[in-house]
């Protein structure tokens, strides 16, 4: 179940990344500097998920190596 969770989570991380880069061109070309936070909330949400997909991941592993 929770590696469905991070999968999830990175396929999730990858797409809001994308919509960044997509928001901050839409910025950029139409020059409507008043959405100037949406590219930057996109990022940082696409941020969040990788690092707790990667946090979840390391704790996995550490309670591997405990149990052996």
């Amino acid at each position: 179940m929770m590696r469905t969770i991070d999968r999830i989570q990175a396929i999730l991380a990858a797409v809001l990344f994308l919509a960044a880069l997509v928001a901050a061109w839409k910025v950029a070309m139409d020059d409507d500097f008043d959405l100037w936070y949406l590219p930057l909330l996109f990022a940082v949400a696409s941020g969040l998920l990788t690092l707790g997909a990667l946090q979840h991941r390391v704790r996995k592993h550490k309670r591997k190596e405990t149990k052996e």
